[in-house]
């Protein structure tokens, strides 16, 4: 976790949120070369079907960027927590769904009682779900399930960290992890794709 000290930022415990979030970031500039390169050879990005028949495949690095972007926000929720309580206290809290990580903490911590009505809660209950299919091995059609390959890309899994980290910022303004962590992706966004959906 990152703290302002005497105006600079100051790592006060490990985490191996950086290691997960290299994983998806990786994965990110891979889904923007391969979007790039189908461009240039049909002038737009074909239906699933021809990137397939072409060597394109998106959906290995959308099943990578989902399941790290839950557990970077599930080890996110954990620090945080700890940082508001203590380590024993996180470790029994952690225990719960992520759902309802979130939920306590909006609640508790971020003076944000509507929950619900969040395009974020959304966005994360639909990750949370993509998660559990593919860390338990839940069977689906393959092609039956849009969000795969739809918003839930590499691309669309930075977009989500990037709201996510700025709900936080913007809710706990002491979160200074997750300020830092929106800029990065904020700027990883710009500088590789040329804008950043502001």
């Amino acid at each position: 976790m990152l703290e302002d000290v005497d105006g600079q930022l100051v790592q006060i415990r490990a985490s191996g949120l950086a290691d997960l979030l290299s994983v998806v970031i990786e994965q990110f500039e891979l889904h923007c070369q391969m979007a790039k390169e189908m461009y240039k050879e049909f002038g737009c990005i074909p239906d699933i079907k021809i990137q397939q028949e072409n060597g394109y495949d998106a959906r290995n690095s959308a099943i990578i960027s989902q399941t790290f972007t839950a557990m970077i926000i599930e080890a996110f929720y954990f620090d945080y927590y700890f940082g508001k309580n203590s380590k024993t206290k996180a470790e029994q809290w952690s225990k719960q769904s992520p759902m309802k990580q979130f939920e306590q903490l909006c609640v508790n911590y971020l003076n944000q009682p509507e929950f619900e009505s969040l395009d974020l809660h959304i966005k994360l209950k639909e990750l949370n779900k993509v998660r559990k299919r593919w860390v338990h091995n839940q069977s689906t059609e393959i092609g039956k399930y849009r969000k795969d390959l739809g918003y839930l890309s590499a691309d669309g899994c930075i977009q989500l960290l990037r709201e996510f980290f700025e709900f936080f910022h913007t809710k706990d303004a002491s979160c200074k992890l997750a300020e830092f962590t929106h800029s990065v992706l904020t700027e990883l966004q710009l500088n590789t794709k040329g804008y950043n959906g502001l």
